[in-house]
């Protein structure tokens, strides 16, 4: 039970009482005449009149009105404070009130965002990043992610100005408890703290509530590259589309989106080469350079088999319209898998995801391990593949770089054009997949044969001393 106050305050009246002086026959005179006497006080305590003699510190009348003014000063004082600091909580209370009264107002007014119309506000407002259909998926399955786990905990928050800084750590614990990756936990909260701040004017929030979540340290698990043999495998036994996007991988150093989604517009088998602005760069620069990759003879072959008037739109379009479907897009990925698998690639971290185990009759079957899988193998493993086969064989560093679209800054000083001539040259140095036996280096002509050709048809005789001496250095 609380206490009650039962200090004595002056009440009614207020200021620091009445002050004046009592002559020796006990008549009032105002303080300030000229006559023998002694200070008085008068003041109202708890709606009562006080009156008292003003005395010193040794008990003794005072005589002085600057020692009467001190002492009523002492008096009446704390009194004076205290109805002070009650008519400031008085007034703080009524603006305390006055701002609810306007906030309320406010919002019948111009109501806080619903959360259920969130997404849609932010889809329209100018100020969001200008994101990509596919991000913009993602952002979209972020959101939805979060509102459902909204709507089982906290049923009561119907606006975005309900969610509130302990709502956010709250979600960021729920993404740990389900083991969401690192890399998944910082995409999610990467996006509600763009969406908070795109919409914080709309939603009235007082801050962003996931200011506070701290991302996760990411640990990465690079895909290791494949070994010939691994390689010759892979290539040597897939079939139909599948022949073509592992062929497309392997020889150009593209990602999985970008051989999906590769247009024949950006395939020129005449002059050997690909010229394509990468998924990961579109729409990041103002005007990004496409990258200029040569098209070695397995790969040529590959392609040609559509015939020319067939070379429109995508150059897998099944597998096209698979990877744009963000529903299905796993599918690629998983009969990737399926056929390393069937090739003898293990594609988990040992120790991780599925083991085949055999069975006291010897049957195989898969059991978990209790480890969350770790891919080790897979599509980007050509990419991988692509830059050590280049590597391998001398192709200059700041060629591999620009042909496979790196964005290391350290290395923007080693990069120089990429010219088709040189594009055309690079992919000589990979090895054949197809069966065709590669020459020995001893017997590997120096000329390609577009070049020999002319020299063949060289008959000027100015141009025979050239024609021996070029055709002496092909025999060589």
């Amino acid at each position: 039970m609380q206490k009650k106050d039962t200090t004595k305050r002056p009440r009614g009246k207020r200021g620091m009482g009445r002050l004046y002086k009592r002559d020796a026959e006990g008549h009032e005179h105002r303080p300030e005449e000229r006559v023998k006497g002694t200070f008085w006080l008068e003041y109202r305590l708890n709606g009562k009149r006080v009156r008292t003699a003003l005395k010193d510190r040794d008990g003794k009348p005072i005589t002085r009105l600057r020692a009467a003014e001190q002492e009523r000063l002492r008096i009446v004082g704390p009194y004076l404070a205290a109805d002070r600091l009650d008519a400031a909580k008085r007034v703080q209370s009524m603006v305390t009130d006055a701002e609810r009264e306007l906030a309320e107002a406010e919002d019948r007014a111009h109501p806080p965002l619903p959360i259920a119309a969130a997404w849609e506000a932010y889809t329209e407002d100018p100020g969001r990043p200008d994101s990509g259909p596919r991000t913009l998926a993602d952002y979209r399955g972020y959101f939805a992610a979060f509102t459902a786990w909204l709507h089982a905990t906290h049923p009561e928050a119907d606006t975005l100005r309900d969610v509130t800084p302990d709502i956010a750590r709250q979600y960021a614990a729920h993404l740990t408890r389900k083991k969401a990756s690192p890399n998944t936990f910082n995409k999610h909260i990467a996006f509600l703290k763009l969406f908070f701040r795109v919409l914080r004017d709309r939603a009235k929030t007082p801050g962003n509530p996931f200011d506070a979540v701290q991302r996760k340290k990411l640990a990465t698990n690079s895909r290791r590259e494949l070994s010939l043999e691994e390689l010759y495998r892979v290539l040597s036994t897939a079939e139909g589309d599948l022949a073509l996007l592992l062929g497309l991988g392997t020889f150009t150093g593209l990602r999985l989106g970008d051989c999906c989604t590769l247009k024949w517009g950006e395939v020129d088998l005449h002059r050997g080469i690909i010229k394509r602005i990468p998924n990961k760069i579109k729409g990041r620069r103002a005007d990004p350079e496409p990258v200029v990759i040569g098209i070695p003879p397995d790969l040529h072959r590959a392609l040609s088999q559509t015939p020319p008037n067939e070379r429109t739109g995508y150059v897998l379009p099944d597998l096209a319209a698979e990877y744009l479907d963000r529903g299905r897009q796993g599918n690629i990925t998983r009969r990737i898998q399926k056929h390393f698998t069937a090739c003898g690639i293990q594609i988990h971290r040992e120790g991780t995801g599925f083991k085949t185990v055999t069975d006291k009759d010897g049957n195989k079957h898969a059991e978990h391990t209790g480890t969350r899988a770790v891919v080790e193998v897979g599509f980007h493993s050509l990419r991988h593949t692509w830059v050590s086969l280049h590597a391998a064989a001398g192709t200059p560093q700041a060629l591999i770089q620009k042909s496979a679209g790196h964005r290391n800054p350290a290395m923007t000083r080693h990069y120089t054009h990429v010219s088709e001539a040189a594009a055309r040259r690079a992919v000589a140095a990979l090895p054949s997949f197809t069966g065709d036996a590669a020459p020995e280096q001893g017997d590997r002509d120096p000329l390609p044969p577009w070049a020999r050709e002319i020299v063949e048809g060289m008959t000027a005789k100015t141009w025979r001393k050239a024609k021996a001496e070029l055709l002496k250095g092909g025999r060589a």
